[in-house]
């Protein structure tokens, strides 16, 4: 794999993961309850990473999926639900 592909598979699986954390922060507000969101959101982040390895035929290991999208999914998911939790709980 060359520097150029490198980069390239890394801004595509973070972007992959950005946009998929915040439709779940969404889908996870529709859902109301912590546990079932939790799992859901769990869920598509092991879905994304296995339907990205075989698309995009990405060899690295854990440490890359995790420092490349995986991590970035849960904190944005978190932080989008909560965003979207604390506007319409008002309401």
């Amino acid at each position: 794999m060359n520097i150029k592909s490198y980069f390239e598979f890394e801004v595509r699986t973070t972007t992959v993961y950005a946009v998929l954390a915040v439709a779940m922060g969404y889908v996870s507000f529709v859902i109301n309850h912590t546990a079932y969101a939790t799992v859901a959101a769990l869920f598509v982040l092991v879905a994304a990473t296995v339907l990205m390895r075989f698309a995009w035929k990405i060899k690295e290991g854990a440490k890359w999926w995790l420092g490349n999208g995986a991590i970035a999914y849960l904190v944005l998911w978190m932080i989008i639900w909560t965003v979207f939790y604390n506007t319409y709980a008002v309401i």
